[in-house]
């Protein structure tokens, strides 16, 4: 449970990636969206069954070159905040195990409190840069 939405914003990165300290269930309210160019199994989850225990969880069938690798939050900015929801500009690494980047991004993170848990709504990545 993330108590402000700064919170939240580090929770939800820290999700995407293979560390399994932060569940990535415990991260997301629903629905959660993610506007992606690619082909994205994540583009819309409805029901809690459909969201996996750790996003990591389906990288050996979907991002098998992900295994392992864990997410950094490197910046964020707000964009657009009122008492319920906030939205990030985030710059955020994927590394691989040994530390070394495979790929930067940007996106748009967008948190929403329900009660007083903030956690994430919306994800839409772009200028992802592969090194």
């Amino acid at each position: 449970m993330a108590r402000s939405p700064e919170e939240a914003v580090h929770d939800a990165v820290e999700a995407i990636g293979s560390t399994r300290r932060k569940k990535y269930r415990e991260t997301v309210h629903l629905p959660i969206h993610q506007i992606d160019a690619a082909e994205n199994p994540f583009s819309c989850l409805l029901e809690e069954d459909d969201v996996p225990e750790y996003f990591s969880d389906i990288f050996e069938e979907s991002r098998p070159e992900w295994i392992g690798s864990t997410c950094r939050l490197d910046a964020f900015e707000v964009l657009i905040r009122d008492d319920d929801k906030v939205a990030f500009l985030v710059q955020a690494a994927r590394l691989n195990a040994d530390g070394s980047v495979m790929q930067t991004f940007e996106a748009i993170f967008t948190v929403a409190r329900r009660g007083e848990d903030w956690r994430l709504i919306s994800r839409n990545p772009f200028n992802v840069t592969r090194a």
